[in-house]
C-alpha cells in the first residue's frame, strides 16, 4: 500500500489515540516523522529508521515507537532488559521446571554475580531464593 499523505512511498500501519479511540495510519516513515514525529531530536541523534524514536526518548519514556526500535536500539536496550529480567534470554516457561531446579540455576546466578561483583544482582538472587525456600519448607509468600 502507498502513503496516503504522499502517495509515493511504501506505507506502514501506525497506530494513534484520539478523542473517538484508537485509529489506524497508514503512511511511509518519512510522513509520520513529519506529520507526527520528533521535532526535538538532536542532530546526530541516533534514531529507529521506521517511527523516528531516539534513544534519548525512550530513556525519558521508557516507552519505544514500535518493533523496530528493538533491532535500532539493542546495543542500548540491552542492559536495561537484563536489569528488568534477570536475563537477556528468553527462556520460557517449563511446567516440569521444580523450584529444586530454579533454586539450583540461582545458585549458580548468586555464584557468578559474586565473581563479578554486582551486588545489586547478587540482592535480588538472594531474595528470590529465599521465597523459594520459604515455598519449598511449605510456607507461601
Amino acid at each position: 500500500m502507498l502513503c496516503t499523505a504522499c502517495g509515493k512511498d511504501q506505507a506502514q500501519n501506525y497506530r494513534c489515540r484520539t478523542k473517538e479511540g484508537e485509529k489506524t495510519l497508514l503512511l511511509c516513515p518519512a510522513c509520520y516523522r513529519r506529520l507526527y514525529g520528533r521535532k526535538d531530536a538532536p542532530a546526530g541523534a541516533q534514531e529507529c529508521p521506521s517511527c523516528g524514536m531516539t534513544i534519548a526518548e525512550f530513556r525519558k519514556t521508557g516507552l519505544l515507537g514500535c518493533a523496530d526500535c528493538y533491532t535500532a536500539f539493542r546495543e542500548e536496550l540491552l542492559p536495561t532488559v537484563k536489569n528488568v529480567q534477570g536475563k537477556l534470554r528468553h527462556t520460557g516457561k517449563d511446567p516440569f521446571r521444580t523450584l529444586d531446579d530454579e533454586k539450583r540455576e540461582l545458585e549458580a546466578e548468586l555464584t557468578d554475580a559474586r565473581r563479578t561483583g554486582d551486588r545489586l544482582l547478587e540482592q535480588r538472587i538472594r531474595y528470590r531464593l529465599s521465597v523459594i525456600q520459604r515455598l519449598l519448607n511449605g510456607g507461601g509468600e
